[in-house]
This record gives structure tokens, C-alpha cells and sequence, in this order.
């Protein structure tokens, strides 16, 4: 795929455009990638050997700009384009369609360029692969029904205004390369209530400006309304840092890295009393690896055979641990799905009395 820009001004006498391509019978994707005061233009598109024909048809004037998609038939697959499903291949200019509902990342991508899914409003769960390293200025800005991301663990930059504006996002797991994070990255991000800093990063990392300003959520936690206290990045910041100094079982669970075997450590380091303690949303470690996107259900399965109780611990919302396992539910790691686990929790961790009320409710 190619991206193609296009330009015309006021002073056209035509409402036809040519464009020369670098092949002969590219295949254009007719969705615009245009700035979001612009759209609503209508154009149809002819192609003729290596000539590209843009025919405006919307019967308005004046000067346009956008860009398009173009794609090599002979060289690769030529993607449906009324589907809401997208590919992303980390293109210079590449925007995601509006409408995009599910991300394909191109195994290519090492970089998500600058607004790559700008006000993408029907996208709810994107999950990075670990071979890119940054997120470039508003890469997701605007995305509003994003409730869950999974950032790659090899991800080092941040830039500016990132996620500014995805209002659904409620946790944030960073891996320990990352080493900035600029200006307004999360900024009125208002679910945001989970963002932990690994601690071997903590003064290493750089930190932007305003990175958390407006996500009530999140500063709630710390009793601190921006608002009425005056927005103080170093306090916020000094706060995120401390936030589970004493919650070494929450400081494990939210690790990139996590393994079952730093669980069983864990246990054997601080004892069972203490897998159940909770922090400032009333959630237990376990509520934090059933959100954590890259455990996989043996890290889960070694925390219930050591604490199982903590499996029916709520939070300050009312949601167990499995809850949020099963409303974040993961395709691509089957052994940690909402419906595994239930059934290897029902064999291996429920206590025998709750096992015979069960099956008397159902009998």
C-alpha cells in the first residue's frame, strides 16, 4: 500500500483531477483521509494505466486536500473496503477509517504515525504488537470508546496527546522500556483509574506536561480534584509513583512481565494474608491481573491455588475478579478466556460447600 496525496485550488477551472501513480491498475480505496473540518466530500475515481482520475462530485467549490490509500493487486491482498475491520500498516499520512470497529496490524509496523486513528469513535479494544517501539502525537486521540488497549512490550515513546480525550479507558499497564512519555498524553482521559509506573523505570522515564490533567478517575484515588487544588504535575506524578509502594502483590500483578512463577514468590516473600489486602478502589492483586492484557491464564491460575478466596473479593464498583476477565476477555489468549477459567476455578478452587449449593440452585 501507498498513500497519496492530493491537492487542488481555488483557481481550477475543472471539477476533474489527474494524478500520476508509480503503477499501472492500482486499486484505490475510496474512503478519504481527510482533516476532520473537511469532510463530506464526495469524488469518484477512474484509474488508466498509471493515471489516476479524480472526478469531484459532491457539487461543491472550492480548494480540497486529502489523501488516499492505493493498493499493488499483483502484489497483495486488496482489503474489502466497506469493511469496518482495518489493516494498519504504519504508513507516513495512513488514517484509519471513522468507522473502524477492529485493528490488523501489519507485521511491519515498528511506529504508529501521527493521528493514525484520529476520532476512530467505534473502536473499543486495540492490542499492539510487541514489535512497536512509539506512538506518535494523537495517535488515538478522540478514540472515545476505547476501553481497552494493550501497549507492546517493547513500546519507548509516548508523544504528545496520544490517548488525549479516550474517556472509556479505565487501566493503563506500562511496560518497563518505556522512557518518555510527553505532553498530554492522557489528558481528560475521565475513566482512567490505573496507571502504574514499573518501578526500575520510575527515575529513569521522562514525563511530559499535563500527562493526567482531567482524568478524574485516576486523581479521585488520590483524594486530588485538579480543579479545586490547582493541577500540579510534580505532585501528581510523586503520587503515581508511591501509589502501591506497600502493595507488593499489586506492584507484581500489574508487571508486563509477569510470570506464575513471580506469583509463587510472591506468596512465599509476603505471606497469603496479604494477596488479599486492597488498595484505594477496594481492588485485590487478583482484580489487577484479570485486567493486566498480557498475563496469561497460568499466571491467574497460580494466584487462585494459592488465594482463592480472593476470587470473590469485590471492588468499589461491585466487580469480582472474574468480571473483569470477562468483560476484557482476549481472543488470542485462549487458556485466560472468561469461560476457561470458570470451569478450572469450579473444578480446582471452589470451596466443596459452595460446589453442593450450586448444584442444589440448579437442581
Amino acid at each position: 500500500m501507498i498513500i497519496i496525496w492530493v491537492e487542488e485550488g481555488n483557481d481550477r477551472t475543472s471539477n476533474i483531477t489527474r494524478v500520476q501513480l508509480p503503477h499501472a491498475n492500482m486499486v484505490i480505496d475510496p474512503r478519504l483521509i481527510c482533516d476532520l473540518k473537511r469532510e463530506g466530500y464526495k469524488f469518484s475515481f477512474s484509474i488508466s494505466g498509471t493515471t489516476l482520475t479524480i472526478t469531484r462530485i459532491d457539487g461543491l467549490g472550492g480548494c480540497y486536500a486529502f489523501t488516499l490509500r492505493a493498493y499493488l493487486p499483483t502484489e497483495e491482498e486488496i482489503p474489502d473496503f466497506t469493511s469496518t475491520i482495518y489493516t494498519y500498516w504504519g504508513l507516513e499520512g495512513e488514517r484509519a477509517p471513522k468507522d473502524t470497529t477492529e485493528l490488523i496490524f501489519h507485521p511491519s509496523v515498528t511506529t504508529i504515525e501521527e493521528d493514525a486513528f484520529l476520532a476512530c469513535k467505534s473502536l473499543v479494544r486495540v492490542i499492539m504488537p510487541d514489535t512497536v517501539t512509539r506512538i506518535e502525537f494523537g495517535a488515538f486521540h478522540g478514540c472515545v470508546s476505547l476501553k481497552f488497549i494493550r501497549l507492546p512490550r517493547n513500546l519507548v515513546f509516548i508523544g504528545d496527546c496520544a490517548f488525549l480525550r479516550c474517556k472509556s479507558i479505565k487501566a493503563v499497564f506500562l511496560p518497563p522500556t518505556v522512557t518518555h512519555i510527553n505532553d498530554r498524553v492522557f489528558y481528560h482521559c475521565t475513566s482512567l483509574r490505573y496507571f502504574y509506573v514499573p518501578p526500575e523505570i520510575i527515575d529513569q522515564m521522562g514525563m511530559g506536561e499535563e500527562v493526567f490533567k482531567g482524568c478524574d478517575g485516576l486523581l479521585a484515588a488520590f483524594n486530588f480534584n485538579g480543579e479545586e487544588h490547582g493541577y500540579n504535575d510534580d505532585e501528581v506524578h510523586e503520587l503515581l509513583r508511591q501509589r502501591y509502594a506497600n502493595l507488593p502483590f499489586h506492584q507484581a500483578c500489574f508487571s508486563t512481565l509477569v510470570t506464575p512463577q513471580e506469583i509463587e514468590a510472591c506468596f512465599q516473600e509476603y505471606g497469603i494474608d496479604r494477596a488479599t489486602e486492597v488498595d484505594d478502589q477496594q481492588m485485590t492483586a487478583l482484580h489487577i491481573l484479570c485486567l493486566n492484557p498480557h498475563v496469561t491464564g497460568d499466571v491467574i491460575r497460580a494466584y487462585l491455588q494459592l488465594a482463592p478466596e480472593a476470587a470473590d473479593q469485590e471492588d468499589s464498583e461491585g466487580m469480582t475478579p472474574f468480571q473483569y476477565l470477562c468483560r476484557s476477555d482476549i481472543a488470542f489468549l485462549e487458556d485466560r478466556s472468561f469461560s476457561s477459567l470458570m470451569i478450572w476455578w469450579y473444578h480446582h478452587c471452589m470451596p466443596p460447600q459452595a460446589e453442593t449449593s450450586k448444584k442444589r440452585k440448579r437442581g
